[in-house]
């Protein structure tokens, strides 16, 4: 039963996971893509099936989160690998949804393992990926050779965090990214804080005021390095591109919500920088979010870099 959810995860991960495209399709990334054999075309994933709450972390970057109970999620990882090589994965456990609206508030290693089938599951997996395929990728899955060792915590405690080494090895690319960046924890932090926040500001009066081409147009290398590592094809882009700039004119346009609430976040060791809201609710979304008249509520997340040599931010990963 757990496989078979596991298989249908994938595939929406696989058919939905496309980031935001330019309207210019980017000829070099695709001729790259296009190089690169089906085969070869290996995408990496992390699946977690939850009994708790739970942080995702690559290489010190916050790639995903769930603040629920009993979760099965799957995260590509393509979009943060910039090469082959030692990789780090973390996840931070945290109490369940109950134990944090009481007193305890503390996470207990029953609610990560009781016994052998009601337990954390973390698969990290190597998939050949192909959007033509019935699960959209062509391989067979090693769940024994697969599953990542998960040690429960002595007692309790107010979170729990486990690490593992992954060893990447068939990535068909190498990306820049913000392997060359600023150290932005070297910068002063009120000066740095005053440079993102004005940068999340022009960002949002571009979403406010509907110039969504605008705004995704800023967004170059990352639309060129996500099209590569994702092997999306021309066609493809233009769709998404298309689809994105038609939802975000409905839900963006005078709905932007005034950048007030946000605590300012590096990751990467540094090389990358965000505004993320604290606590509550909506914890770990965006600043950049929007919220329509009849509440529904979407965020926009950027992650920032500032390429050496350069006085400016770019978005480089969301």
């Amino acid at each position: 039963m757990r496989k078979n959810r596991f298989y249908l995860l994938l595939l929406v991960l696989l058919i939905n996971c496309q980031e935001n495209k330019s309207q210019s399709v980017n000829k070099k990334a695709f001729e790259i893509v296009n190089k690169i054999p089906a085969e070869k075309r290996i995408s990496y994933a992390v699946h977690v099936n939850a009994l708790t709450p739970y942080e995702l972390y690559l290489d010190d970057i916050l790639i995903d989160f769930f603040y629920e109970d009993n979760m099965n999620n799957t995260t590509e990882l393509n979009p943060y690998l910039l090469e082959n090589g030692k990789h780090k994965l973390k996840i931070r456990y945290l109490p369940t949804v109950k134990d944090m609206f009481s007193k305890k508030g503390l996470l207990d290693p029953r609610d990560i393992y009781t016994r052998e089938d009601s337990r954390w599951h973390v698969f990290f997996v190597k998939l050949n990926k192909d959007p033509n395929a019935v699960l959209g990728y062509t391989n067979e899955i090693d769940y024994g050779g697969s599953e990542l060792k998960i040690i429960p915590p002595p007692s309790q405690v107010p979170y729990w965090e486990q690490e593992w080494e992954l060893d990447i090895k068939d990535l068909p690319y190498k990306l820049k990214g913000w392997s060359e960046s600023e150290d932005l924890s070297k910068v002063d932090k009120d000066q740095l804080k005053k440079e993102v926040v004005a940068f999340f500001e022009q960002q949002r009066n571009l979403l406010n005021t509907d110039k969504i081409e605008e705004y995704l147009n800023l967004t170059k290398t990352k639309n060129e390095e996500l099209d590569i590592c994702t092997y999306i094809t021309a066609e493809q882009s233009k769709i998404d591109y298309q689809e994105n700039i038609e939802l975000m004119s409905k839900l963006c346009p005078n709905n932007m919500q005034p950048i007030n609430n946000y605590e300012m976040r590096l990751f990467a060791n540094g090389k990358l920088v965000t505004l993320l809201i604290p606590s509550g609710k909506l914890k770990n979304w965006s600043a950049l979010m929007s919220i329509t008249p009849k509440g529904r509520k979407n965020y926009y997340r950027i992650l920032l870099h500032k390429p050496k040599g350069s006085k400016d931010f770019e978005i480089i990963r969301k």
